[in-house]
């Protein structure tokens, strides 16, 4: 009886194990916009890097360690991209990641909500990203998250009549 016991606990333990794989981020995209004085600039970061353990059927198991390099910063205007990595923005010498690591994952009707520290400068902060996620044929998820962050809450840069406060950006990540 005991070694049944012993072998139903050991079963236990691996089956969970086996549902909380540990996936990394294969591809994907980052993507954000923020208005201006002539209108509105769009521009890109690297693909996101990370790990992630999802599954639909157990949202609240699930867990983000993402990150972005700040270096990768792109608009399309040499002189503004290389100003967005001074130490007036990024700051990317000293700062060379964003960082989001979630604490809670939950179903909000149709879609997920992720609740973890955002981190960007020296400034951390908790915040609720919104995202989908779909399984692909192949067996990975596709993660999309839509959200806006307020610059001047992680000191990137300074109130500016010239640049708007409020910056919209598209996550997007595919987990294996």
């Amino acid at each position: 009886m005991r070694l049944q016991l012993t072998l139903w606990i050991i079963l236990a333990v691996f089956a969970g194990e086996v549902s909380a794989q540990t996936s990394k981020i294969v591809s994907g995209s980052t993507k954000f916009s923020v208005k201006f004085i002539l209108g509105t600039c769009n521009g890109t970061f690297d693909a996101p890097r990370g790990e992630a353990v999802f599954n639909e059927k157990n949202p609240e198991n699930a867990q983000f360690d993402v990150r972005i390099a700040a270096s990768t910063f792109k608009t399309n205007n040499n002189s503004r991209d290389k100003d967005m990595k001074s130490d007036k923005y990024f700051w990317v010498e000293k700062y060379p990641d964003i960082h989001f690591k979630s604490a809670k994952v939950e179903k909000k009707g149709d879609k997920y909500q992720a609740t973890g520290t955002l981190t960007m400068r020296d400034v951390s902060k908790t915040v609720s990203l919104p995202f989908d996620a779909k399984k692909n044929a192949d067996g990975t998820y596709s993660l999309t998250s839509t959200f806006d962050i307020n610059r001047l809450d992680y000191k990137i840069g300074e109130k500016d009549w010239k640049l708007k406060d409020i910056v919209t950006v598209n996550l997007q990540a595919t987990i294996k």
